[in-house]
C-alpha cells in the first residue's frame, strides 16, 4: 500500500503567485468557458498548495478521463481520486499528481519526482498525445 502525502508545492514568492491565482480566476469567472484559461488558473492554484480547488476547477470544466486503476499508486478516477492527496510514495520513489488537458477533457496522473524539472514539458507532450487520438469534444466518431 502506498504511504499517501498532502504536501502541497510550496511557491517561491507568494505574493506574486497569490495575486497570479486571484488574477486568474477573476478571468476565468468573466470568461468561464475559456478552457485555456481554465487549465492556467488550476495549474496556478496546484502551484500554491490548492490542490483542493485546482482538482475541482478541472472536474468542473472538463470530462474526466480516468478509468478506475488498482495498481500500487493511488487511484485518479473521478470516484476514487482524493483533491487532497497530491503526492504519493511508493517502493521508496516519490510521485506527484499532475494532469494534462485537451479537447475538453482533463487527465490526472502519477509523475515521478525525477520528472518534476521536466513538468511542463511531460504536460505538453501528453496533451499532445491526447489531441491525436481524441475526438473534439461533442463531434460523433466516424
Amino acid at each position: 500500500m502506498p504511504e499517501r502525502a498532502a504536501s502541497p508545492r510550496g511557491p517561491t514568492d507568494p505574493d506574486d503567485d497569490v495575486a497570479d491565482v486571484g488574477a486568474l480566476l477573476a478571468a476565468l469567472q468573466a470568461q468561464p468557458d475559456d478552457e485555456g484559461l481554465r487549465e492556467q488558473a488550476a495549474t496556478a492554484l496546484l502551484d500554491v498548495g490548492r490542490g483542493r480547488e485546482a482538482t475541482a476547477l478541472l472536474q468542473a470544466g472538463f470530462v474526466h478521463l480516468n478509468a478506475h486503476d488498482q495498481g500500487k499508486l493511488p487511484c485518479l478516477c473521478k470516484r476514487c481520486l482524493d483533491p487532497e492527496v497530491d503526492h504519493a510514495v511508493v517502493s521508496g520513489r516519490e510521485f506527484a499528481r499532475d494532469h494534462a488537458v485537451a479537447r475538453g477533457r482533463v487527465l490526472f496522473y502519477w509523475l515521478p519526482a525525477s520528472l518534476a524539472g521536466s513538468r511542463a514539458e511531460v504536460r505538453r507532450n501528453v496533451a499532445a498525445r491526447m489531441r491525436k487520438q481524441l475526438s473534439p469534444r461533442g463531434a460523433s466518431a466516424p
